[in-house]
């Protein structure tokens, strides 16, 4: 398989959404995707990058099939224009990636795709294949290496998932801190050499006989002199036989200390503590002082660790199937997420707060110190919305705070002049071509090695390692919390439109001319009038009872000003300001329409005692109705909207008042009188 074939190395749904996007007119709308894990593997702190160039190569391979390759998984004539859009669609946008030997932290974008909404779309599955398999390659080689000082050989190809994964899991285990791998490919491709010994089968070629071994031995190193020398000697005993066959074939072929290239054994079975301590005395007894004791044998960290505490004598580890597979933690936990569509900030929310993710076009800064002990050293992370008040802070040297996203009695301040800083994301592909730097696999090791020097050593630890502070700037923190807040309200809102509308009534208040554009007109009256037509009309297949409240003053009412009332004339029988709006008269049912303040003597603010044409109050009429729930909306929210609530809340029913659907005489008393009702148990709902 050529590589450019790798970018199609994903998922049909990709493909299907794709076509949804194109046809709804959403396909060239930009889209900013943000890959990331949520949690490193085996506890560990964080996680080495590696599969960045390969990423970029894929990219740069989009739209490099014909319209009959499309054909085999989107046949038909549906799929036509699509496949010919595929065919031609090549990359166009930008890429921004952490470096490959990058120490990457949860939830930081590793990768950023700033791309139109299908191309970003299409690169979901075969970006994370190679991401996911690299980063838990590199992670495990990275814990691997710590836990020696001894040089660490890959050579897992034979237990690696396939070729592909052979040979770019052998590059990422170099990056991660390996010092050789044994696959070949890796190496030529890489423009490293690639190492190896010998197998069980060369010695046993010889038969099953000590002098087989001594003569396997001898031919080995006659064959291979001018090279690094590694005889295998736990083949039928290593104290035994194994290792004095091995001095001896080194002494009748003439290596010894003054061999330049470098000689010595393999244990690949048993006590590996025991036998390369005992080992060490017989070559040391022999004047073999220089060499080499290599071991192998399904080593990881915990197991190298323990032989490191024991005082093993091993110069250097060979570890397989434990990183060419990441054996403990093999599903690496990289996700692709959608954080900004045509300049909206959007998140995916999950009921798993580990889950919720981070939204916006985002910039990850690292922030060093200077330490008198142990020189420069990381000490924090923090990401930013481009371009936001921290980033800029940052940029041009300013003090700043930085904050713990969980608990914002955490923090920590930079103090002008005391700190250096580098983006860990940069631009690596920018209008569809690469403009990142061509780097040798050494020169990301180095670059790893590099940046791991510069963690304190608590941090770099295998088990438990130290907190590293990683926080995120106050306006993405206020960002995500606005849209957490504004979705979750929509959710609790549409809760209630499903679950909550049967069995339930909507009383609307005092919806009359002369509160919207008379006498009386309040704030805000046109959109309560509209956004309550919108709510009955949404709702009409549940049956909704509609119950209006209507002020039915006679024209001497003491209400009125010119009879020592507070408010001018309003809402007479009879005249048009007392008449419900037209946009709602449709709606109007007279036996559930209640009248009040119609006692010249009495001012009437709630209409929990308004009577219909039956002489029925609203009271008595909801109470026969036995709703779940009683919604309200109306004018003015300081007056007949706010005594009706309270009134239903102390007849014992739940009240939910529609925070859209209201007017009100001045913007504070509304504001006061909606904090009162909340106060009062009365569900405030837009």
């Amino acid at each position: 398989m050529e590589f450019k074939e790798f970018a199609y190395c994903s998922d049909k749904y990709q493909y299907t959404m794709g076509k949804s996007f194109m046809e709804c007119g959403k396909g060239e709308k930009i889209a900013i995707f943000n890959l990331f894990y949520r949690q490193a593997p085996e506890n560990n702190n964080w996680a080495v990058v590696s599969g960045t160039d390969e990423v970029i190569e894929m990219v740069e391979n989009l739209g490099s099939m014909p319209e009959e390759f499309f054909e085999k998984f989107l046949p038909g004539d549906a799929y036509a224009e699509f496949r010919h859009y595929l065919a031609g669609m090549k990359f166009t946008g930008n890429v921004y990636a952490m470096r490959e030997g990058e120490i990457a932290f949860p939830n930081q974008p590793i990768i950023t795709v700033e791309a139109p909404l299908i191309q970003a779309q299409v690169l979901e599955t075969p970006m994370l294949c190679i991401m996911n398999h690299q980063m838990a390659v590199a992670t495990k080689a990275s814990r691997v290496c710590r836990s020696t000082d001894k040089p660490v050989s890959e050579f897992g190809s034979r237990r690696a998932h396939g070729p592909w994964a052979a040979v770019y899991g052998a590059k990422a285990a170099i990056i991660a801190g390996c010092a050789s791998t044994s696959n070949i490919l890796t190496g030529v491709l890489n423009g490293v050499p690639s190492t190896g010994t010998m197998a069980h089968s060369f010695v046993t070629s010889y038969g099953s006989t000590v002098e087989g071994e001594h003569k396997a031995f001898c031919d080995y190193i006659n064959t291979h002199r001018g090279e690094n020398l590694i005889l295998l000697i736990d083949t039928y005993d290593t104290l035994r036989c194994g290792v004095l066959n091995a001095i001896r074939s080194f002494r009748e072929n003439g290596i010894d200390d003054n061999y330049p290239y470098g000689y010595g054994i393999r244990l690949d079975s048993g006590d590996l503590a025991y036998l390369s301590a005992e080992v060490r005395k017989i070559l040391d007894d022999h004047g073999l002082l220089k060499c080499k004791i290599f071991a192998t044998n399904s080593l990881d960290e915990y197991l190298i660790s323990d032989l490191e505490r024991q005082g093993a004598k091993i110069d250097s580890y060979g570890v397989g199937d434990a990183i060419a597979t990441s054996k403990s933690a093999p599903c690496f936990g990289n996700v692709y997420k959608l954080v900004q569509i045509d300049g909206e900030p959007v998140l995916k929310k999950s009921e798993d707060r580990v889950k919720l993710i981070n939204p916006g076009f985002q910039i990850t800064y690292r922030l060093m110190k200077h330490d008198p002990e142990f020189g420069d050293v990381f000490k924090g992370d923090v990401t930013c919305l481009r371009g936001d008040a921290l980033s800029l802070d940052i940029e041009h040297g300013k003090s700043f705070t930085i904050k713990d996203e969980y608990d914002r009695y955490k923090f920590k301040t930079f103090d002008e002049g005391t700190y250096q800083w580098r983006t860990l994301q940069i631009p690596v592909i920018e209008n569809g071509k690469r403009c990142a730097p061509v780097r040798t696999l050494m020169e990301k090791k180095a670059f790893y090695e590099e940046t791991l020097h510069h963690f304190s050593p608590s941090e770099r630890r295998l088990i438990n390692p130290h907190y590293y502070k990683v926080d995120i700037s106050d306006e993405m923190y206020n960002l995500k919390n606005e849209i957490l807040t504004k979705l979750v309200q929509e959710i609790n809102n549409f809760k209630i439109d499903l679950y909550m509308i049967n069995d339930s009534v909507l009383v609307i208040v005092d919806m009359l001319h002369d509160f919207i554009d008379g006498s009386l007109a309040c704030a805000n009256a046109d959109n309560a009038v509209d956004n309550t037509l919108q709510f009955i009309q949404k709702t009409r297949d549940e049956d909704l009872p509609l119950l209006f409240i209507r002020d039915h003053h006679p024209a001497n009412h003491s209400s009125f000003r010119e009879f020592g009332g507070t408010w001018p004339v309003h809402c007479v029988a009879g005249t048009r300001g007392g008449e419900i709006d037209e946009k709602l008269q449709p709606y109007v049912d007279e036996d559930l329409t209640f009248d009040k303040g119609c006692d010249p003597a009495v001012e009437q603010y709630s209409g929990f005692d308004g009577v219909n044409a039956a002489g029925q109050s609203l009271g008595e009429v909801i109470s026969m109705l036995e709703p779940e729930n009683v919604f309200v909306c109306g004018i003015a929210t300081e007056f007949c909207v706010k005594n009706t609530c309270e009134d239903l809340k102390r007849a014992g029913f739940n009240v939910v008042l529609l925070s859209d659907c209201l007017a009100y005489v001045d913007a504070a008393g509304h504001k006061k009188a909606l904090e009162e009702m909340s106060s009062e148990g009365i569900h405030i709902r837009s």
